[in-house]
Formats: C-alpha cells, sequence, structure tokens
C-alpha cells in the first residue's frame, strides 16, 4: 500500500480537483462516509443513540458535518460542535455545515458552549468524531483546541478521528501537545507517513483507509516512493523455487560471525540463512570456536582459518580463494570490536565487491567510507545506536526522522539501509522507502537481529537482488514473531531461536494466500 507525505496527498488532491473538475464536494462527501463505515465496523450503529461531532473551522471540519449528516440520516441523535464562529467555515465545508443546518442538526459553537457546555454534551454521547485538525496540523495545540482536546480524551468515549488525530503531525508523527486518543482513525486515500511513526502510533488506535475517488491515472502519474509492506506486495518477492533443480541454484552463503562468549549470533546467523533457502551455507571460523560449531550446527559447512578465536588480518589469506565461489558475504554478528578484528573487517570489505550484508559488530567496526565498494550491492542492519555512529547524529535525530535519515545515508554511500526499530525502514539508494508492518515487543531480545541478518543473506543468496531481499528479510522476520503469538507464544518469552521455527509457517502464510 502506497504511504504519502502530506505535501504528496495535496498535489494528488489538486490535480483531482481543479485539474480533473471533481468537485471538492465529492471528495469530502466521499470522506464522511468513509468516516461512517468505520464507525459502522468498529460499533454497531444500532449501539449509538447519540453521538458528538467535534468540527475545526478548515475542510477536515467539513468531512466531520457530513459524518454528523449520515449518522443523522441513520436515527442517530447528532450534536456538532463548532470550534470558531460559522462565518469562519468557508468553502465546500461551509456548503456541508449549511446542509447539516437545513435538515435540524444542533451545530453548538464551543464560544457559547464554554467547558461545561461541551462536558455535557460529551458526556451525554455514545461516541465522539474527532474532526478538528487535518492533515496540514503541526506544532502544538493552543487555547481552545487544547482545552476541547484534553476534554474529549477525559471522557473515555469512543473516539473516532477523521484524517488525523487532531494534535499528531500527519509528516512526521510527532505529538509536541496535546493530542487526542483516537480508537480508531480513517484516513483518506492513502496512509500519511507520520501515522506509522511514534509516538503518533499510541494515538491513531485502528487505522482505517478510504477511497475518496482520487482517479488511479492522477495517482499513476505521480513518483511516489513510499510503500507500507503487507502480504500482497511481499509475496511475489520471495525467491523463486524450481521443481527440477540442486542446492547450488540458491546459493552460497559465507557468515563470517561469532567471537568468545557470542557464538550463539554465529549460530542463530547461519540458520536463519539456510531457513530462507540458501542452499549452502559457510561459516569461517577461527579455529578456536570450530568446536562450538561442529557440535551446534549440523546442516552448516564449517571453514577452519587458523587463529585463536578472533578475526585476525593474516586471515585474509586462508579465505580469500574460498569466498570467491560465494554469492554473498554476512559479516558482523558477534564478532566483536578488538582492534584485530576491527582490521580484518576493514580489510575484508576493500577486496570484496559482491553481495553483501552487513550488521551488529560488523558496521561497529567500520566508517562510511569502508562502504565505497557498495554500489548498491551491500546491505546494512543497524539499530539506532549503531547508525548514530555510522551518521554523526544523535539517536534523538535519527528517531525523529527515520525514514530521512535512512534515506539520505542509503543514497549517500549507494547501500540498502534496514534501519531496525518501530517500525523497521528500508531505504534503498534510488530513493525508494519500504515500512514494514509485521513483528512485536518480542523481537525485543538479544539474538532476534541475527535471525534478521540470516534471513536477508539467505534470500540475497537466491535473488541477488539486494532491495528485494531486504524487504522479504524484514517483512518475514516479523511475520515468524507474529505468527509465533497466533501459536501460543507470548511476547514475554519468545527468544531468537524460537523464530528459526516459524520462518517456514512464515513463508507458508503468504503462499496460501489468494
Amino acid at each position: 500500500m502506497k504511504v504519502l507525505s502530506v505535501d504528496e496527498m495535496r498535489m494528488l488532491d489538486k490535480k483531482t480537483i481543479k485539474g480533473l473538475g471533481i468537485p471538492g464536494t465529492t471528495l469530502m462527501e466521499n470522506a464522511g462516509i468513509g468516516v461512517v463505515e468505520m464507525i459502522r465496523d468498529t460499533v454497531s450503529l444500532d449501539m449509538l443513540q447519540s453521538v458528538c461531532v467535534v468540527c475545526g473551522k478548515g475542510n477536515n471540519g467539513g468531512d466531520g458535518f457530513v459524518v454528523a449528516r449520515h449518522l443523522w440520516n441513520e436515527g442517530i441523535h447528532v450534536d456538532v460542535v463548532l470550534l470558531g464562529e460559522k462565518k469562519d467555515v468557508k468553502g465546500d465545508a461551509r456548503i456541508n455545515l449549511d446542509v447539516a443546518e437545513k435538515l435540524g442538526i444542533p451545530i453548538h459553537l464551543y464560544n457559547k458552549l464554554k467547558k461545561r457546555g461541551l462536558r455535557k454534551l460529551l458526556n451525554n454521547a455514545d461516541a465522539v468524531v474527532d474532526a478538528i485538525f487535518g492533515t496540514g496540523f503541526k506544532g502544538r495545540p493552543e487555547g481552545i483546541y487544547r482545552d476541547v482536546i484534553q476534554e474529549m480524551n477525559i471522557h473515555g468515549k469512543l473516539i473516532f478521528s477523521i484524517d488525523v488525530p487532531s494534535g499528531v503531525n500527519a509528516d512526521t508523527g510527532e505529538v509536541e501537545g496535546e493530542a487526542v486518543f483516537a480508537d480508531a482513525t480513517c484516513t483518506m486515500a492513502f496512509i500519511k507517513k507520520g501515522l506509522l511513526l511514534y509516538p503518533a502510533r499510541y494515538f491513531v488506535g485502528e487505522l482505517y483507509v478510504t477511497d475518496i475517488g482520487i482517479p488511479p491515472q492522477i495517482v499513476e502519474e505521480e513518483d511516489l516512493r513510499m510503500e507500507l509492506l503487507e502480504d500482497d506486495f511481499v509475496k511475489p518477492l520471495l525467491p523463486v523455487r524450481f521443481p527440477y533443480s540442486h542446492k547450488g541454484v540458491y546459493g552460497r552463503v559465507g557468515v563470517i560471525a561469532g567471537s568468545p562468549g557470542f557464538t550463539g549470533a554465529a549460530c542463530l546467523t547461519s540458520e536463519a540463512a539456510l531457513r530462507a533457502g540458501a542452499g549452502l551455507v559457510y561459516i569461517f571460523t577461527p579455529d578456536g570456536l570450530l568446536p562450538i560449531y561442529e557440535t551446534k550446527l549440523t546442516e552448516v559447512i564449517k571453514v577452519p582459518i587458523g587463529g585463536d578465536a578472533v578475526y585476525e588480518p593474516a586471515m585474509i589469506e586462508k579465505i580469500r580463494k574460498r569466498i570467491a565461489g560465494l554469492d554473498v558475504l554476512v559479516i558482523g554478528p558477534g564478532i566483536g570490536t578488538a582492534e584485530p578484528t576491527r582490521m580484518f573487517v576493514k580489510k575484508l570489505l576493500k577486496e570484496w565487491d559482491g553481495f553483501c550484508v552487513i550488521d551488529a559488530d560488523g558496521l561497529n567496526d567500520i566508517e562510511p567510507k569502508d562502504l565505497k565498494n557498495s554500489k548498491g550491492r551491500w546491505i546494512i542492519t543497524p539499530h539506532p545506536g549503531e547508525f548514530s555512529r555510522l551518521t554523526g547524529k544523535s539517536i534523538a535525530e535519527i528517531e525523529k526522522d527515520r525514514i530521512g535519515s535512512a534515506r539520505e545515508f542509503s543514497e549517500k554511500h549507494e547501500v540498502i539501509v534496514v534501519l531496525k526499530g518501530v517500525p523497521t525502514i528500508i531505504a534503498t539508494h534510488e530513493g525508494f522507502i519500504y515500512i514494514n508492518s509485521t513483528g512485536n515487543s518480542g523481537l525485543s531480545s538479544g539474538g532476534s537481529g541475527d535471525v534478521l541478518t540470516g534471513l536477508i543473506g539467505g534470500f540475497l543468496a537466491q535473488s541477488k537482488s539486494p532491495s528485494l531481499s531486504a524487504i522479504a528479510g524484514v517483512y518475514i522476520h516479523g511475520k515468524a514473531a507474529d505468527i509465533a503469538m497466533d501459536e501460543g507464544e507470548n511476547e514475554y518469552s519468545l527468544i531468537a531461536g524460537d523464530l528459526l521455527y516459524f520462518i517456514g509457517d512464515a513463508i507458508n502464510s503468504l503462499e496460501e494466500e489468494e
């Protein structure tokens, strides 16, 4: 599903209304009908005797007047509270305000109601519709807007927001002051990117998208580069499996990971690559760690490269010929940041120009200049702390603009960035952004990222497409955690090793989609 910025949505509205001549009242009518359908889907309209619709002076308020009319037509008593004077309502919104008045719908001016009057209406209502601010809102609500939002939240009634909960920045997801805590939000035509980001997601509730009548032709003319990952989008991206084939067809993954105390990271990564469908997985390991892998990893090929228990620059000579036949290198999980290891990673990346996934300490061992061989073939999978070190930005700066930060670094260094978090953001060097929709807090435990790295590496060995592999890996990783919940696990006890057993179920769930 396409995800838009506020400016992109504004452009589509403009081209539809001014370019094609479709009246704005038509879009507003469709928006209002969509909101009523959201309410109907959430609670039976028969259960609603009275609804309070709180409207601002702009087009969001206009949508609210349409909602009020349709609820009134359903036999529900509706009270409209207007935060302003009637003379301040203009254009399409004024048309719908006038219609509501002619139908006899009570229109209350907040300036006359004050807090006490509003409280009475809210107390008598079974549900509240938030039609105060639209997607153009930025900053913090002040004055009567702040007071009204506080009252709406305090009363604990079902709240349905139109397009965006009032007080939320629909572009950035920021909430600088008071904001409506919605039970459900109906956004128009396309999801606005801020609604998928925190802290906005705390306020959105259940998110609905309604078609307001923007022609597909108008959408196709725009260069829209953000996508919310869903089953129907990801399914075609999974690598193809052939009836007549052998292990060599599905690629060779080389894993360079693990150190004393962190061999589990290497094991999780290697097994996840196999679970993703890679034909062969090799782990290149210092001799001192070999006994652990011989015991733990049955299907993974172990390649001892000398030394004791940490990677050193001298080992490059021993693996140079062996890695030449690989399709993908996976570097970093649990590898450590000792100086010899750091030098090893830097030297290896200087020589390697094939497909590569770099994670964890692999990222802590390098600088941005070490990514010059990428040319769009490498994937990095940082969490915000690792990304902070690479970019020089604070974690707070990154979290404030996850999409922009990932896109900027990806384009500058020609790497695919998988910025882990909620939601995980995938940025490609061509400027495309993919926002993940799967996963839960059960992924917040040690080793989860190692499984993700292995999944991406395994998919990359087969597809030879870094962007598609990052998308598939991230989505399946989160999907495995979600399916684990359905199968009796919980977000407290889920561990990384459990994920390995749900990867197959996650892939099956896409294959079963019609």
